[in-house]
């Protein structure tokens, strides 16, 4: 192998940065949701929120653009899954609308920060061929 290779670190992405703390947010809000909700909406929120970077690290350590694109994807799918489960924490009073809308704001955030690294890879996909 190449010992010249670089290897990317995922670590580095703002999108990464952003996401890791939104999983700290809500590692911290769930311990205040109700015992019964441990096996449901908890781990449900939990396993959404850590989709997110799992797959942006999975994608961007990846060799083909193609992969990582892919990866990409399922992290945008997966924030798509915080948003809605903390809507049902919302309606059944788990958290504040104040928590909840600084929450929304955030993934909605880490969205719009994923359509532009999707199309980031798209753009180097177009210039490359793997």
């Amino acid at each position: 192998m190449n010992e010249n290779l670089h290897i990317k670190d995922f670590r580095i992405l703002k999108v990464w940065q952003k996401t890791n703390a939104l999983e700290q947010e809500i590692g911290k809000l769930v311990k205040g949701f109700p015992n019964y909700e441990q096996y449901r909406l908890v781990d449900q929120l939990v396993r959404a929120v850590r989709s997110i970077g799992a797959n942006l690290a999975e994608g961007n350590t990846q060799l083909f653009i193609k992969k990582e694109k892919v990866h990409a994807n399922i992290a945008l799918g997966s924030a798509g899954e915080v948003r809605s489960h903390l809507i049902t924490a919302l309606q059944n009073n788990y958290i504040s609308r104040e928590e909840y809308e600084t929450l929304d704001g955030n993934t909605t955030e880490i969205i719009k920060m994923l359509y532009g690294y999707i199309n980031r890879l798209n753009s180097q996909a177009n210039n490359d061929t793997d």
